[in-house]
C-alpha cells in the first residue's frame, strides 16, 4: 500500500527487499499507519508538535526525540559503519546516519521499515534491509552493531536450542576485529518492576521477577550477571555496563559501572509509567537507600552494554538536557579525563556552545575564578576535576548541621555573584521592564547586574581549599538583580534536596539574604525564563506519563486490599 507513496516521495536510502518473505512478523497494528502519516506530513524537527496534536502513548514513544538519547552522545566517528538490527520505526536511525559514515538498518516488518525509509528519506548513507537477520547474507563487516530492544525477542526469532547465545555468536561474526556491539535491554529486576510497573513486554506486574510465569513467552530479559555471562559465553572478551535512567527507551541521564550515582537526587532523572494504577511504591523515594547500600546496579531499570574484543568504557557518564528547545539541547559526557559538552543538533546548537564559552570567559574577566573550558570544533572541553562540587560540599555541611560554615559558603557565593559584572542603573531592573513589579519597590531588589549569570548555582562550581571555581555558565540575562541569581541557586538546591529544610529552612535563608519579600516575583521571572528555553509541547507530552506520588501508591495498595476510601 506504500509503493505509491514511496514512488512519489522518492526517498534517497536504498530499500532492500531481497530477504523479505512477504510476512510482517512484528507489528503494533494500525497505529503504525497513523505514525507513518505523521512522518510523511512533518519534518523531524516538527515531530513534537505533531505528537502534541495526535497524542497517545504510541505516537509519543515512537516519535519523541528522547528515543535518540540512548546513543546520541556516543563517540561515533564519521568513518564508522553501523549495522542497526531491529530499527523499528526509525527512532534512532536518522541520528546514526548523522554521526556515522554508513548505516545498514535491518527490520522484520516491511511496514515498520517503510516508516524508517520515509523518516530518513534524505539520507544517502543508509540501506534498509527488510527480513530476519538470521536469513541475511552480508558482504561486509561493521565497526558497530546495535541491538536496541531486540535481544529479548530472540527466543522467538532464532530457532535453535540456545537462541540468545547463538544469535550473539552470529552477530559477533559480522563485526570487524575490534568492533563493538551495543545492546540495550530492560533489567528483569529493575526497580520500577518492584514498584509494581507492568513488565515492558507482557504488561503484567512482577512478571519478570516471577520468571515470566504469568505473561507470554515471546520475550525474556536478564539480570546484570545473566546478561554479562550470556555475552561472554558468546565469545566477547570485554563488556562495559551503562545504566540509562529512567530506562533505555527514554533516557535523560546515563551512569556507568565506573561512575555510579552518589545520591538519591540523581540529576535530571524523570521516571515515567504508562499505567500508574498498578504502582505500589515510589521509585524516586527508594534510590537513595539503594545507592547507600551499594546495590544500584542490580536494580537499575535498564542496561546499555558495550561488548568487544577491544577496549571499552571510553565514556563514564552522560547528562542530557532534552527538555529544552532544539537549539539548546546538549549532552554533557565524561570521556576519560575530559568533560565534553556537545550540541545534539549540530546545525542549530553550535551558537549556544559558543555563547557558553564566551560567558565563562567574561566571568573570568570580572575577576571570578572559573574552571577553564575551550571550544574545539563543535565540542566544549574541560579537564575532569577531582575536587568536590560545591553542592556536594554543602550537602556534607548540612548533614553535619554546621550552620556557621554553611552561611560562610553562601556569603562567598553572594559576593561572587555581586562582583560577576558591572552594575546597571536600578531603574533598568528587568522586573520593571517585564512589569512584574513597579519601580516603587526598587529598594527591595537592591543592586542590578548589567549581565547576570543564571547558572551560578551550587551544582556548577567546584570547592577547592576554600575557593569556588565556576563552570558551565550557559545562560545570561541583562539587568537582573543580584538577589535573583541567589534566589535561583537556593531554589534549585532545595528543590533537589527537600530534607535540608529541616537543617536550615528555606524561609530562614530568604529572610537572611533579603529575598523574602520578592520570592514570588522571582518565581515569576524564573517561569518566564523557562518558557523561553523549554520545549513547551514536549514538556506537556512528557508530563502525561511522568512520576507517581506516594499518595497515589498508597491509594493503589488500598484498592488491592479492598479498603474503601
Amino acid at each position: 500500500m506504500y509503493e505509491e507513496i514511496i514512488s512519489r516521495v522518492q526517498p534517497k536510502p536504498k530499500f532492500n527487499l531481497e530477504w523479505y518473505k512477504n510476512e510482517d512478523l512484528y507489528s503494533e497494528g494500525d497505529i503504525e499507519d497513523l505514525i507513518i502519516q505523521m512522518i510523511l506530513e512533518n519534518e523531524p524537527e516538527n515531530y513534537t508538535k505533531a505528537i502534541y496534536e495526535n497524542y497517545n502513548w504510541s505516537t509519543y514513544y515512537h516519535l519523541t526525540h528522547l528515543r535518540k538519547n540512548i546513543l546520541n552522545w556516543y563517540p561515533f566517528q564519521k568513518a564508522d559503519s553501523v549495522l542497526e538490527i531491529g530499527c523499528g520505526l526509525g527512532a534512532i536511525t536518522n541520528m546514526l546516519c548523522e554521526n556515522c559514515g554508513d548505516v545498514t538498518a535491518v527490520e522484520l516488518s516491511k511496514r515498520r521499515a517503510t516508516a524508517t525509509l520515509l523518516r530518513c528519506r534524505e539520507r544517502e548513507n543508509l540501506e534498509i534491509i527488510v527480513g530476519n537477520l538470521n536469513d541475511i547474507c552480508f558482504d561486509k563487516k561493521f565497526d558497530y552493531i546495535t541491538l536496541i530492544g531486540v535481544l529479548e525477542y530472540q527466543g522467538q526469532y532464532t530457532d535453535t536450542e540456545h537462541p540468545f547465545t547463538d544469535f550473539l555468536k552470529e552477530i559477533k561474526g559480522l563485526l570487524k576485529p575490534e568492533g563493538k556491539l551495543l545492546i540495550a535491554i530492560e533489567n528483569k529486576y529493575g526497580l520500577k518492576y518492584w514498584c509494581g510497573a507492568g513488565e515492558d513486554h507482557t504488561g503484567v506486574p512482577f512478571d519478570s521477577i516471577n520468571q515470566y510465569r504469568i505473561g507470554n513467552k515471546n520475550a525474556r530479559t536478564f539480570s546484570r550477571e545473566e546478561l554479562d555471562g550470556l555475552i561472554k559465553e558468546s565469545g566477547f572478551r570485554s563488556t562495559y555496563f551503562y545504566y540509562p535512567m529512567p530506562d533505555y527507551k527514554l533516557p535523560t541521564v546515563i551512569y556507568s559501572e565506573r561512575r555510579l550515582p552518589d545520591n538519591g537526587n540523581m540529576q535530571n532523572l524523570q521516571p515515567y509509567y504508562t499505567n500508574k494504577k498498578v504502582l505500589v511504591a515510589d521509585e524516586m523515594g527508594i534510590y537513595d537507600d539503594l545507592i547507600r547500600n551499594g546495590v544500584f546496579e542490580f536494580f537499575a531499570n535498564s542496561f546499555l552494554v558495550e561488548c568487544s574484543d577491544g577496549a571499552v568504557g571510553e565514556v563514564s557518564f552522560v547528562n542530557i538536557s532534552s527538555e529544552r528547545r532544539e537549539e539548546y539541547r546538549i549532552a554533557t559526557r565524561f570521556k576519560g579525563e575530559v568533560v565534553e559538552k556537545i550540541a545534539l543538533n549540530k546545525h542549530k546548537g553550535r551558537e549556544h556552545l559558543c555563547q557558553t564559552v564566551k560567558n565563562l570567559n567574561a566571568l573570568e574577566e570580572s575577576g571570578i575564578k572559573i574552571w577553564k573550558s575551550v571550544l574545539e570544533g563543535d565540542i566544549i572541553k574541560s579537564k575532569l576535576c577531582a575536587e568536590k562540587l560545591l553542592e556536594d560540599y554543602l550537602l556534607e555541611l548540612y548533614r553535619q548541621r554546621k550552620t556557621d560554615e554553611i552561611y560562610a559558603v553562601f556569603d562567598k557565593v553572594c559576593e561572587d555573584i555581586a562582583h560577576s559584572c558591572a552594575l546597571a542603573p536600578e531603574e533598568d531592573n528587568i522586573f520593571f521592564q517585564l512589569q512584574i513589579v513597579g519601580k516603587e519597590r526598587a529598594e527591595e531588589f537592591g543592586a542590578v547586574l548589567k549581565t547576570a549569570y543564571l547558572d551560578m548555582i551550587f551544582r556548577n562550581a567546584f570547592y577547592c581549599e576554600g575557593e569556588i571555581y565556576w563552570f558551565d555558565q550557559e545562560w545570561i540575562l541583562e539587568n537582573v538583580p543580584v538577589k535573583y541569581v541567589l534566589y535561583t541557586a537556593f531554589e534549585e538546591f532545595y528543590q533537589s534536596y527537600p530534607w535540608m529544610d529541616q537543617v536550615i529552612s528555606l524561609s530562614r535563608l530568604a529572610e537572611r539574604y533579603g529575598l523574602l519579600s520578592i520570592w514570588q516575583e522571582c518565581r515569576k521571572l524564573r517561569q518566564i525564563f523557562f518558557e523561553a528555553v523549554v520545549d513547551r509541547e514536549h514538556a506537556v507530552e512528557s508530563q502525561a506519563v511522568r512520576g507517581c506520588s506516594m499518595e497515589e501508591c498508597v491509594c493503589n495498595i488500598k484498592k488491592l486490599l479492598g479498603i474503601k476510601e
